[in-house]
């Protein structure tokens, strides 16, 4: 194996055998044997369920992997071999370097040790010395920060300082290979935001992470690499920002939206007609949004998705003085301007969204219009033009704008007084609509990602 190589998976696969009765498991370790001496064919008694079939990939040394998909798509069984707590039934798994892994909660614990006596068996185990401990015990218990419990027995620990101390074991002594599944849903708030520096200064200073989550803005955050897994085999594996935007999509079929992309909409015979937009001095409507824009035509052929029901013809971001900006100020506020065109027959309230996401895929910022219901009652080639300000409470950096619009199959977006995404239909949605940079702010520096202003009443008492 490279030494630039930290674990390397080949074809492995984990089978287990379901009986429907004690009767058959006695049948299957008895008959087959005895089927066998008599020059028969053995019978198999049992059913196969493969928890995990052929998957293989390689994680490189200071590489961060995510590994996404639904319960029951074979994640926890694959850490498990990789751990070497589960034997694979085919297959082989390869690893170079100290591994520490983050499984069930209490793992690797003993209920009638004391945190520090836990503490203590579990780096021993890890391959420090009682030196070694000696020196890192005080940062581990600073960063577990359980306080007095740490004299306590771990059977009277909640599940947030289990974890607590397992992450703050597993990861102060430096692992070359971390390996975490769903760990750190339960801890609160300001510890997982903790943990989540901890795995940041790991993956600068070397260690290979696998890392379980069903949070894909946190894989998209930490991991360059995705695998995903779908009923035990490997659905797709890649960057991490492509695995994970077609496990959304994925997602989102599964809940009833509805997504397919359709045939391009120039191709559609009824969208030969186009109703013309006249627009003259007084309209409010610029005139650029009906002429040609090929850098958004670009982007939204390259990212586009949905049904094709209704189309994003063009979209505008301008500023004050009315041009069409990729970059503005703190704060500034933005006029969106788009140029709708139907393609189909649509008779339904619709939502249109303005998102944007920093350079590493994470949304930080979300817009839309929820206090109005809007609808749309119209057929192939008729137009439409949607407007809005909005102001832009970013911190200096380069983001990317998703923007899209979307109706709903009974044509009601309310259901039970709130908005059924159930029954959603995608109907044009562009990943990459816009690239947007933010400047600094020139009054005073900005922490982020979002740092929204407000105006302060001052009054003096008597």
């Amino acid at each position: 194996m490279s030494s630039e190589i930290a674990i390397r998976i080949e074809n492995l696969s984990k089978r287990y055998e379901i009986y429907d009765t004690p009767r058959d498991r006695l049948k299957q370790f008895v008959l087959p044997r005895l089927q066998r001496l008599i020059g028969q064919v053995p019978q198999q008694y049992f059913r196969e369920f493969w928890a995990l079939k052929g998957v293989s990939f390689e994680v490189m040394k200071g590489e961060a992997v995510g590994i996404i998909g639904r319960n029951g798509a074979g994640k926890s069984t694959l850490l498990q071999m990789i751990c070497g707590t589960l034997a694979p039934t085919t297959g082989s798994v390869e690893t170079q370097g100290q591994a520490a892994a983050l499984l069930e909660l209490g793992s690797g614990f003993n209920p009638e040790f004391t945190g520090r006596e836990n503490v203590y068996m579990n780096a021993s185990v890890l391959g420090l010395s009682r030196e070694e401990i000696d020196a890192r015990y005080d940062a581990i218990a600073a960063f577990a920060d359980i306080g007095e419990f740490l004299e306590q027995p771990i059977q009277i620990y909640s599940s947030g300082m289990l974890m607590r101390l397992a992450f703050a074991v597993n990861t102060c002594i430096d692992p070359e290979i971390l390996i975490v599944d769903e760990a750190l849903s339960v801890g609160d708030a300001p510890f997982q935001s903790k943990c989540f520096k901890r795995l940041r200064q790991l993956i600068d200073n070397g260690t290979s992470i696998l890392f379980v989550s069903h949070d894909i803005s946190t894989v998209r955050s930490i991991c360059s690499s995705a695998l995903w897994l779908k009923n035990g085999r490997t659905e797709m594996w890649g960057e991490a920002q492509d695995v994970a935007k077609e496990y959304e999509k994925f997602c989102w079929c599964e809940q009833g939206v509805v997504m397919q992309t359709a045939v391009a909409e120039e191709a559609r015979p009824e969208a030969i007609r186009v109703q013309t937009v006249h627009v003259d001095a007084s309209s409010p409507m610029p005139a650029m949004l009906f002429e040609p824009n090929p850098v958004f035509e670009a982007n939204r052929r390259r990212s586009r998705l949905g049904t094709g029901s209704v189309v994003i013809k063009n979209f505008l971001m301008l500023n004050k003085a009315g041009i069409n900006v990729s970059s503005c100020d703190y704060d500034e506020t933005l006029s969106l301007y788009y140029l709708l065109e139907v393609c189909e027959p649509v008779h339904s309230d619709f939502v249109l969204g303005f998102r944007i996401r920093d350079i590493k895929g994470v949304f930080v910022y979300s817009a839309n219009d929820i206090h109005t219901t809007h609808r749309i009652e119209a057929g192939p080639g008729d137009r439409y033009v949607v407007s809005t300000d909005i102001k832009i409470p970013l911190t200096h950096q380069d983001y990317v704008v998703l923007t899209g619009i979307f109706g709903f199959r009974d044509g009601l977006a309310f259901s039970n007084g709130g908005y059924d995404f159930s029954k959603s239909l995608i109907w044009d949605v562009i990943e990459d609509a816009a690239y947007l940079k933010v400047h600094p702010c020139k009054i005073m520096p900005m922490v982020g990602p979002v740092n929204a202003s407000f105006n302060l009443k001052l009054v003096k008492l008597d």
